[in-house]
């Protein structure tokens, strides 16, 4: 977040508007705003409108003009084009439809959906011990420990199941870049043929990914060698060193991609369980210029340090 907004974000709220990145939070979003903007969480005061209209719920990109998808300008889509994915793409129909404060959108972090969960005894255990400014496991923010609010990386697949918001795919002969507004990281996807590695010497925090076109329109990727240290989502899913990641990107057609991930981890989970089906990701205009969210550690601790001299709102009590 450019300096000059730092302090008057920090005398307005400390509890709802993080001097981390650019607040892109709608006026009166309910919650405590953090590590890209987000908001959300049950028994947090309302967020205050943010100076210079950061908080207005209107698309604009890192240039500040105006934005939608190509077909909500009224365009029609062309059939889609073989093997290729590229272009700017969000969730749509809205651009914030991606933003998952309490778990991905099938697979959120509420009672129902938490009893679904296919957990094994440690995965359980090891859920219970993430305490997350979201969902079942909320807590004061004193409690929290998730990685990310210390600026560890974001890592994947939190990285598309969180603050979804613009992401840029290139493609080259050999690789499937994505570059993601979030952090304002990559990943690249191998499709040269190669394999996952037999053995992973060195884990990382977005993993390893290769991907193979299933036919003309339709890309399955396959990432593994993860970091364990990362979380699943923002409602703090756990995941061990064996989790399988699988993406398929089906182009419906020219506008549009459908997103599927399927999550597999026999040490936390007893069955693979899906946190997006068919997430449909809309095309915008090639000259849409993707905004910086980027964790500063110097400005995430200012903020953490603001936190704790203010009265955090115990979590509601689950209904028994």
């Amino acid at each position: 977040m450019p300096r000059r907004f730092v302090a008057s974000a920090i005398a307005i709220a400390a509890l709802t508007l993080s001097p981390v990145t650019h607040a892109q939070t709608p006026a009166g979003a309910q919650g405590r705003q953090g590590r890209g903007g987000q908001a959300g969480g049950q028994g947090r005061p309302a967020a205050a409108p943010a100076p210079n209209g950061q908080n207005e719920n209107i698309h604009l990109d890192g240039w500040n003009r105006k934005q939608e998808s190509l077909e909500a300008t009224g365009k029609k889509p062309g059939p889609a084009p073989v093997h290729d994915l590229s272009g700017i793409w969000e969730p749509a129909p809205r651009y914030r439809d991606g933003v998952f404060a309490s778990g991905p959108r099938d697979m959120p972090s509420d009672k129902a959906h938490e009893a679904m969960m296919p957990y094994t005894p440690l995965g359980k255990q090891t859920m219970l011990s993430h305490k997350t400014g979201f969902g079942t496991n909320i807590a004061p923010i004193s409690e929290i420990n998730d990685p990310f609010d210390t600026c560890d990386p974001i890592g994947f697949p939190r990285i598309i199941l969180f603050n979804l918001r613009a992401v840029q795919i290139v493609q080259t002969r050999n690789q499937v870049l994505m570059l993601y507004q979030n952090t304002r990281t990559f990943r690249t996807i191998w499709t040269d043929g190669r394999e996952i590695p037999k053995e992973i010497t060195e884990p990382r925090w977005f993993g390893y990914s290769v991907g193979k076109w299933l036919d003309p329109t339709t890309l399955v990727v396959t990432t593994t060698g993860f970091d364990e240290s990362t979380w699943i989502d923002n409602v703090g899913r756990p995941h061990s060193d064996k989790l399988v990641v699988e993406e398929t990107y089906h182009r419906v057609d020219e506008f549009n991609v459908d997103l599927t991930v399927k999550i597999t981890d026999p040490v936390m989970y007893t069955q693979p369980w899906y946190p997006l089906k068919n997430f449909r990701l809309g095309m915008n205009s090639p000259d849409f210029d993707i905004r910086e969210m980027i964790c500063a550690v110097s400005q995430q601790a200012l903020f953490n340090q603001l936190l704790k001299n203010t009265t955090d709102p115990a979590p509601e009590k689950p209904e028994k």
